[in-house]
């Protein structure tokens, strides 16, 4: 019996649990994590996005605007449950339990705890019994928090971009997760890699197929093209899905959504029937209409800008002596600089002449 099985009560419903994880930063994790949990809750489905990552991108782009004083760091303290640590989101069906700075120094305080690697299990044994889904965004490295994360997976996904490296980097991921199931998470049989940023080049066919051919079955039926509109949607806070849900790439995560539900999730479960997935497109077009916030019809919120920043400390009362005398001393050295080059070269051609012509005097 696992430890959250242990932690929850007898009878208690258990969410599935959804880890986005590669050790590699820039392929699309974020962005999977946090349109794939839209999309889930355009679906129906109550979902809860927990952003394990400091740099927090999958909170900021569901709408958190400001530093989340409970979240995930409160929530892997165990000083609050997964109820207290959520707060809501512009989009009905999912919740966020936000990411923060602080969770640079969690891997330092969960390792010295009592086994380590269940601490977000036993965390989540206080999910509140209405969430059918929890989607985890991880951090690009396989420290104690991507740890944590797969030991209280159900599903594992690994985003990949096919490119020379990316082979090798899916296979040390891979086998991280298998450590990890064979140690701590026996129950979690269930992993999906899925392709992102692709185009259509002979060399990427060569590479996805040399991908497919290692890992068969595992890798989704779906591909994530590169798409510009991935770029507006992040400079704006938005996931792509909402910003646009007919971009290319929208299209590919509407669909992983129902491939995740019928393969990954909700397996043996009814299939989706095209009003789903109408009503689905409905609530995204819905969510993309202005806010109370943003009132001008039609208008998409502004590209986030970057707090200015604060002023130093004024520099010391003999600052500006100092850089005056450094500046003549630079300008000193820069007047002198030709001279000194040509002198150089004149030494050197009288140490050439004065050879060749003591050659020529002794031994010719």
């Amino acid at each position: 019996m696992s430890a959250i099985e242990s932690a929850r009560p007898e009878g208690r419903h258990k969410p599935t649990v959804v880890v986005v994880f590669n050790q590699k930063g820039g392929i699309g994790k974020t962005t999977t994590s946090v349109n794939l949990a839209v999309c889930l809750a355009s679906l129906g489905r109550n979902v809860i996005l927990i952003d394990l990552d400091a740099q927090s991108n999958a909170s900021t782009s569901v709408g958190l605007s400001s530093p989340a004083a409970t979240g995930a760091y409160q929530l892997l303290r165990g000083e609050v449950q997964v109820a207290e640590a959520c707060r809501p989101t512009p989009y009905p069906n999912l919740r966020l339990v936000a990411g923060s700075d602080d969770l640079s120094w969690a891997d330092v305080e969960i390792a010295v705890k009592p086994e380590p690697q269940y601490v977000l299990e036993r965390a989540l044994a206080t999910t509140p019994e209405d969430v059918d889904v929890v989607v985890i965004d991880c951090p690009p490295a396989f420290g104690i928090l991507s740890v944590n994360a797969s030991v209280a997976a159900d599903v594992v996904i690994l985003p990949v971009v096919p490119s020379p490296m990316a082979l090798d980097g899916l296979h040390k991921a891979w086998w991280n997760i298998q450590r990890v199931r064979t140690h701590f998470n026996r129950d979690l049989d269930t992993m999906g890699i899925l392709f992102t940023m692709t185009e259509d080049s002979e060399l990427m066919h060569r590479l996805e197929e040399a991908i497919t051919a290692s890992f068969g079955g595992r890798v989704l039926p779906v591909m994530i093209p590169r798409d510009l509109t991935v770029i507006e949607a992040a400079a704006r806070d938005l996931p792509l899905v909402v910003l646009n849900p007919d971009a290319p790439a929208a299209l590919a995560y509407r669909r992983l959504a129902e491939v995740a539900l019928a393969r990954l999730i909700d397996r043996g479960g009814p299939a989706l029937t095209d009003p789903d997935r109408g009503q689905a497109l409905k609530r995204l077009k819905q969510w993309r209409e202005p806010r109370p916030y943003n009132p001008e019809p039609g208008a998409l919120p502004s590209v986030h800008e970057s707090p200015p920043m604060e002023p130093g400390p004024p520099p010391a009362e003999s600052w500006d002596d100092q850089l005056a005398a450094t500046e003549d001393e630079m300008a000193l050295v820069t007047g002198l600089g030709w001279k000194i080059g040509v002198a150089v070269m004149l030494i050197a051609l009288g140490s050439v002449l004065g050879f060749a012509f003591g050659h020529w005097y002794y031994v010719g």
